[in-house]
């Protein structure tokens, strides 16, 4: 009987306690009061909800997400300045203090103003105080930045670092008398370059900052993505290439460096051993593409000058190659498909110069590449010497998917030996701190045709995440912080239908992830890191 009634004592605590985390919740819009900051929603959300959002049926945003934990869920408008406001949410789950008192800060994509809601309900089911905001302006476009050069700050950085103070507060409030315990960050494309932004300017911040494909050197990214313009044509352009032809460039690359790493798998391990000769696929005499499958000369060079890298008026290099590795996933209607990139676009028009007439198919030149090196906003990005995030004992940890048809895995690659050189660091010192780790058969943030998965931002919907998440990229990080124990290697998983297809260990730069030469080459075990320098 004792027993019995200890287990009546011990329910009704626990529903004492569950009700006051629904109390508690529903009364935040009156209790937490921080400057600048309104509370716009508080309320007790379960798992399984479809949450809706006021902003998305003006914009490019999601317009809805399914939660995966309890929690509460919180919404504010901060202001920046008189002129500049963040839209902001909270996700605050219930089991928070016994999953390790986080706080994770999630970050924004392409032209930045859509939170990053697919992360934030991965981050609650973690049991992490998992924080969104939209930049500073709402939808994925630059137009709000015309004439407003505080929404152009608030993109660039304050966003993020307003965003992150504001949340702490509400996270504390919120769990009072408990306190954060360790901060993360993660973020991928544009959300990569915030996490890079966040360690070269205010790592004291964040004790874990997870970057993938980082937009970092962002002035040398618009001028590929206008380079890319011109060198291809609109459609019906003698230089053009189709779809069709795009793909059959990919499989030429497939063809001749496919088998430099010793399987033929249709993923290159090291595409910077490649260098494709698009040659081979020139029409001879009487043959076309419906009949040979060929291309043209002048479809031939542009593809040849795409695989080049991009240097200023006074020949300064401005941006690497894109990879030769490249899907139409969205590379090819975003960037090289015959479209002016709007990226580069919006930010010359806007941002830049302040037209909206502004056109890049008929207004680019090299001049404004020199024009954009002022770099007057800071969105470059591309500060080397990271001695105070060395200094705060923060641990960053970048990939970069070796297919990104967006952002040229090329970029970190130079990014990370270029911290290198300016720290006078050996990687074997560089890597107590910051680690880089190429992911073969990885889009740009999600899918591919290799073990692209690797439990990163942008790829937690993939069906089997959550039951994947223990080894997964974000847990890496916690892992590296709180144990101490650096990652040799991410865990990578070809997925589909929610199905593991094959596995790979994906070994941190610069060593080399080498087949064997035996074994299941779709087996992690068949393959090792091997310490060959590029």
């Amino acid at each position: 009987m004792k027993a019995y009634y200890s287990l009546l004592l011990l329910f009704a605590a626990a529903r004492g306690a569950f009700a006051t985390f629904q109390d508690d919740c529903a009364v935040l819009a009156t209790t937490f009061d921080y400057q600048d900051a309104e509370v716009l929603l508080s309320t007790y959300v379960t798992a399984g909800t479809n949450l809706t959002f006021p902003e998305s049926a003006s914009n490019t945003c999601p317009k809805f997400i399914v939660t995966l934990a309890d929690m509460c869920r919180l919404r504010l408008n901060h202001t920046t300045t008189s002129t500049s406001s963040v839209i902001m949410e909270a996700f605050l789950p219930v089991n928070w203090a016994s999953s390790g008192k986080r706080f994770l800060m999630t970050g924004n994509g392409g032209l930045g103003g859509c939170l990053a809601y697919n992360d934030m309900v991965m981050g609650a089911k973690l049991g992490f105080a998992t924080i969104g905001h939209d930049n500073g302006h709402a939808g994925d476009t630059g137009a709000p930045f015309l004439n407003r050069p505080e929404v152009i700050a608030d993109f660039v950085w304050r966003a993020l670092y307003q965003a992150g103070k504001v949340g702490k507060a509400a996270v504390n409030h919120f769990y009072s008398g408990i306190g954060i315990r360790k901060s993360y960050y993660m973020g991928c494309s544009t959300g990569g370059r915030q996490g890079m932004k966040a360690a070269q300017e205010f790592p004291g911040e964040y004790d874990g900052i997870l970057s993938a494909a980082p937009a970092i050197g962002s002035i040398g990214l618009g001028a590929i993505d206008a380079k890319a313009y011109f060198t291809f044509g609109p459609p019906g352009s003698p230089t053009h290439l189709t779809l069709q032809q795009w793909n059959r460039v990919h499989q030429m690359v497939i063809d001749q460096c496919d088998g430099i790493d010793g399987v033929l798998d249709g993923v290159l391990e090291d595409p910077m051993k490649c260098q494709p000769r698009p040659e081979a696929l020139l029409c001879g005499p009487g043959q076309n593409w419906a009949s040979h499958q060929c291309l043209a000369s002048q479809q031939v060079n542009s593809v040849r000058q795409f695989y080049e890298p991009v240097y200023g008026n006074g020949g300064k290099l401005i941006t690497p190659r894109m990879q030769p590795l490249t899907r139409e996933f969205l590379g090819y209607p975003l960037i090289y498909g015959g479209i002016p990139s709007r990226f580069a676009q919006h930010w010359y028009r806007y941002a830049l110069y302040s037209d909206p007439n502004w056109d890049l198919a008929t207004d680019f030149t090299l001049d404004v590449v020199d024009d954009d090196l002022r770099d007057v906003y800071g969105l470059d990005t591309y500060k080397t010497d990271l001695s105070d995030q060395q200094g705060n004992n923060t641990k960053v940890l970048m990939y970069h998917g070796l297919t990104d048809g967006l952002i040229s895995s090329e970029n970190s690659y130079k990014y990370y030996d270029d911290v290198s050189r300016a720290m006078g660091l050996k990687s074997d010192e560089l890597d107590e701190f910051f680690r880089f780790f190429p992911v073969s058969g990885l889009d740009h943030c999600s899918t591919g045709d290799g073990a692209w998965y690797v439990g990163g931002p942008l790829q937690f919907t993939t069906p089997g995440a959550l039951e994947r998440a223990g080894d997964s990229a974000l847990m890496s990080m916690v892992k590296w912080v709180e144990d101490g124990i650096a990652p040799e290697t991410l865990k990578g998983r070809k997925i589909v239908n929610g199905a593991v297809v094959s596995e790979r260990n994906h070994c941190r730069y610069p060593r080399k992830n080498k087949y064997k030469g035996s074994g299941d080459p779709n087996l992690a075990s068949s393959w090792e890191c091997s310490s060959e320098q590029v």
